[in-house]
């Protein structure tokens, strides 16, 4: 199973320094990557760069792709009452470009989750069941009762739950404690009990 990245711009930065340079910054979110594209314009090439950069897991950034500024320095305009953003945009869009070619395109479901979710979809649907979930449907979710987690235990069986804040002892600990009883205010009425297995029909 596999999931296309389009990219979502989360902030932009941009600034001039009259006679001496100016900047554009945009960072954006291919699926699971965090990406930033960083373009300074000076008054001569050699201090002229741009770069994108990707997030790494320890949140430092590691670049990832560069453009030489002798492919778009004559092409934009010197530091003198100039719009950032609208010069140094295009720039950043091939950088975008060239991150989404050198990424990958997809993440892949492990198999282990499938089955999980092919579980629950025979044990509410039917072992032919078949379901559409809608970006509403989502949404709806995310803002109803509390976070969505899987959870597995000790005897090979997987928890899922979403009857539980944040904090919750059972979250926190990734089951190895017990939820402490104050998870109602959070549930959605579909999920009326705090016990982890509130909400199944069996």
């Amino acid at each position: 199973m596999t999931t296309s990245f389009p990219p979502v711009t989360v902030d932009e930065n941009f600034g001039v320094n009259t006679g001496s340079s100016y900047s554009y910054t945009r960072t954006v979110h291919l699926g699971p990557y965090t990406v930033q594209v960083r373009v300074q314009r000076s008054l001569r090439p050699h201090d002229s760069w741009a770069v994108a950069e990707i997030l790494s897991a320890d949140l430092t950034w590691t670049a990832l792709a560069h453009t030489h500024s002798d492919s778009w320095f004559e092409h934009t305009t010197e530091p003198y009452g100039v719009n950032a953003k609208d010069e140094l945009n295009e720039i950043a869009d091939d950088l975008i470009r060239r991150v989404i070619a050198i990424i990958p395109r997809s993440t892949t479901v492990p198999q282990p989750t499938l089955d999980v979710i092919g579980a629950l979809l025979a044990h509410t649907y039917g072992s032919t069941g078949e379901r559409v979930i809608t970006a509403d449907d989502m949404r709806w979710a995310k803002e109803h009762g509390g976070p969505f987690r899987l959870l597995q235990r000790p005897d090979g069986s997987v928890l899922l739950t979403k009857a539980h804040r944040y904090d919750c002892p059972l979250l926190a600990t990734a089951g190895a404690q017990v939820c402490d009883g104050l998870c109602q205010p959070v549930q959605s009425t579909a999920v009326p009990g705090c016990s982890p297995d509130a909400g199944s029909t069996r």
